[in-house]
Parts: C-alpha cells; sequence; structure tokens
C-alpha cells in the first residue's frame, strides 16, 4: 500500500547479526589459557582478577591452590598471622568479592579487626582501603601478625633519597594499622583480646621514626597509649627524643625547642602530658629520674599541670618532696638531687609546695630543710644534677 514501509527481509535486517569472529573473541576472553596463573604473584593475580582477565573460577581455584605461586604466597601470610585457622579460606573469599560487597561485618567476620569494632571509628578513607586488595595486603603484611609493624619503618625514608611511593605505602599502611587496632593490641587475628603490645606501633613511630608521630596521631592513635609494662608514650617518645638530642651534644637540663614542639604535639591530640605509669609516677616524675630535666622542663612550658592530684591528692609536686627526702644510698642521693632541681623548676612554672594532699602533707613537709620556699640552685648543684643526669642517660630503656 502506498506510505506502508515494506517489510524488511533478511537482506534488509536492521540489527547487526553477532558474527562468529565477535563470539570467538568473548569466548578467548573467558577460556585463555590459565598456565601462567600458577606462576604469578599474589598482586599480579589480583590484577588480573580486578581487570577479568580470567574467569572468577580460574581465579579462585588459583588461590586456594597452595601449589600455585600466589597460593602458597596467601596461605604462608594467614598462616603467620593465625596458624592452622580459618583465615586463610577466611581471606580468599574476601579477595574473591568485588570491593562495594566487602562490608566492615564481613571483615569483623574473617577476623580484620582486632579488637571489637565498637572501639572503633575508622575514617571513611581508612575503612574503603580496608575493604581494597591493596589494603588487605597491607594488613596481612604488617597487621595481621602482632609483630609485622615492625618491619613497617625501614629508615629508606630517613636515609635514601625522598620515594613518594615508599612514603606511600607507610601512610597506607599506618591507616589500615590504626583502622583494624593493631595500634592497640598485640592479639591475633578473631582473638579479640586487648593484650597490650611491649612496644606499640605508637611507641616505636616516636623512637625510630619521629617524623611519622605527627600523622599517627592524626588517623587516631592514641597519644595516652601505654605499653604492657604500664610505661605511657609521653615519657617514650620525650626520652627517645631527648637521647637523640644528648647524642648531638645538647645539654640534658635544657628544654630544648624540639622537646617543646613534641610536647605541644602530644597535647594538642589529646595527650595527658602527666600521664601516670601502672604504679602512679607522672610522667614527669620518670623523666626526671632518667636524668632528662629539660625534658620535664619542656612538658611544663607545654602546659603540664604541676599541680593536678592523684585519688591521693598527691600532685608532682608531692611525688618529687618523697624522693627528695631519702639519701640514705648514693642511688637515693642522686635521685634526690634530680628531684629537688625538677622542683626548682617546678615552681617557676606555678608548681605548689604548700598544696596538701588528702593525708594533709605537703611536698615542702618531705623536703630536707623545708624553709617555705623552693630550695636554692647554685652552680655548683647544677653540675652536680648534670653529671649525675649523664650517668642517668646512659642506663637501661624502658
Amino acid at each position: 500500500m502506498p506510505g506502508t514501509p515494506p517489510i524488511p527481509s533478511a537482506a534488509h535486517s536492521t540489527s547487526s547479526p553477532v558474527t562468529r569472529p565477535a563470539i570467538e573473541a568473548e569466548r578467548r576472553g573467558y577460556y585463555r589459557d590459565t598456565a601462567p596463573l600458577a606462576t604469578q604473584s599474589l598482586q599480579e593475580v589480583l590484577q588480573a582478577h580486578f581487570h577479568r582477565e580470567f574467569r572468577p573460577q580460574d581465579i579462585w581455584n588459583t588461590l586456594v591452590n597452595t601449589r600455585t605461586y600466589a597460593g602458597r604466597e596467601l596461605h604462608d601470610l594467614c598462616e603467620a598471622a593465625c596458624p592452622n585457622g580459618p583465615l586463610f579460606l577466611e581471606m580468599v573469599t574476601l579477595l574473591m568479592l568485588p570491593e562495594a560487597d566487602r562490608s566492615l561485618d564481613r571483615l569483623s567476620d574473617a577476623g580484620v579487626f582486632l579488637i571489637p569494632t565498637r572501639d572503633l571509628s575508622p575514617s571513611l578513607d581508612a575503612s574503603a582501603l580496608l575493604r581494597s586488595d591493596k589494603g588487605l595486603m597491607f594488613w596481612l603484611q604488617y597487621a595481621a601478625t602482632p609483630t609485622g609493624y615492625l618491619n613497617l619503618f625501614d629508615a629508606s625514608d630517613i636515609f635514601g633519597e625522598p620515594d613518594d611511593e615508599n612514603t606511600a605505602r607507610i601512610d597506607k599502611a599506618l591507616q589500615v594499622m590504626v583502622a583494624c587496632g593493631r595500634d592497640r593490641t598485640d592479639a591475633r587475628p578473631s582473638s579479640m583480646t586487648r593484650t597490650l603490645p611491649d612496644n606499640p606501633l605508637v611507641h616505636l613511630c616516636s623512637q625510630i621514626a619521629p617524623q611519622w608521630l605527627r600523622r599517627l596521631l592524626e588517623i587516631g592513635a592514641s597519644p595516652n597509649q601505654t605499653n604492657r609494662h604500664g610505661m605511657p608514650l609521653t615519657v617514650i617518645a620525650m626520652r627517645a627524643q631527648a637521647l637523640r638530642l644528648h647524642c648531638a651534644g645538647e645539654d640534658p637540663l635544657h628544654p630544648h625547642v624540639s622537646l617543646r614542639q613534641l610536647a605541644r604535639l602530644l597535647r594538642h591530640y589529646g595527650g595527658d602530658l602527666m600521664q601516670p605509669n601502672r604504679h602512679g609516677a607522672p610522667a614527669g616524675v620518670m623523666l626526671a629520674m632518667l636524668g632528662l630535666c629539660g625534658a620535664v622542663e619542656a612538658l611544663l612550658l607545654a602546659g603540664a599541670d604541676p599541680n593536678a592530684p592523684d585519688r591521693h591528692g598527691n600532685t608532682f609536686m608531692h611525688h618529687l618532696g618523697i624522693i627528695a627526702r631519702a639519701r640514705d644510698t648514693a642511688a637515693k642521693r642522686d635521685n634526690a638531687n634530680l628531684a629537688l632541681y625538677s622542683i626548682a623548676v617546678a615552681a617557676r612554672h606555678h608548681g605548689d609546695l604548700t598544696r596538701r594532699n588528702l593525708a594533709g602533707h605537703t611536698p615542702l613537709s618531705w623536703m630536707p630543710d623545708a624553709q617555705g620556699t623552693p630550695p636554692p640552685i647554685s652552680p655548683e648543684f647544677i653540675d652536680a644534677v648534670r653529671r649525675t643526669a649523664l650517668r642517668r642517660i646512659g642506663g637501661p630503656a624502658l
């Protein structure tokens, strides 16, 4: 009929038929030779999975088979973290999932979070990193075992040429470790115990990689972290910096600018600059007994309160006053001199010698020859304190 378009014949069809070459190309994408997978590294296999170079079943078979290079690599990492445990299969399952499907609950079930998730608050960026292939590899390498993080700082960022790739590696690894709780426990995956490490991540950082301490605190590490022996970060970090200054020839009685900056950094992120150890001794007292009187003054200059009472009403000044009283041995006399010097320094920063504790005692009442004023500091006394400090600096590590 006029105006009616003709019915198209097969020769005039408007659709494009699927040709045999197109079908073969599609098949080759899924049925390519899988033999190379057996010799590829774990990272290479994960990259192939990400780019869909092989069927998911081929990737699964490669990862779960411990006779392949990638499977053995993954198995060894998981066995180091959780011997004879389910972590290997849990990790294979996680790695096969799309990143969007790796929920925090799935990560928790696999043992990625080392402390209860209610105690963690990872940022969105940290959570996204932890769910990624790269984040899970960082977790296996540095966070899965209780001592893996000890290998993070290799000093290449200090002694070598600036390396953006290495800097990015350390930064991402720190984010992963804080996000999963490795900075707070030495527990193995799935155990959920809160056993403190001998040398927590933030302590280690302050000792051997102080240039990363600010970043570690920024992403959520605790400035009040204690180690298994009850020693707070303030003591560990200030001592480490004071020893570096001593090696550079600085006076241990001088509150060097770097000590003041470190104390302000800890306080800025919520650190208690007079945090006590497990026996109740304030951080400033411990530093004083180590001979690091310059570090003590740096804490005071940064805002540490010498009059903050503990549960017994004892202040920093009370603790020093008790030490200053005991002089029956040479070691105690050295302690007393360090305490008297620190009392004099603290008195210049509003330390109160007349404040009473709950038992009614004042710091002044415990000191020898109490006159109602801070003890006099003569040049001879300062020289004696400096000699004692230099002897103490060579003492055992905390």
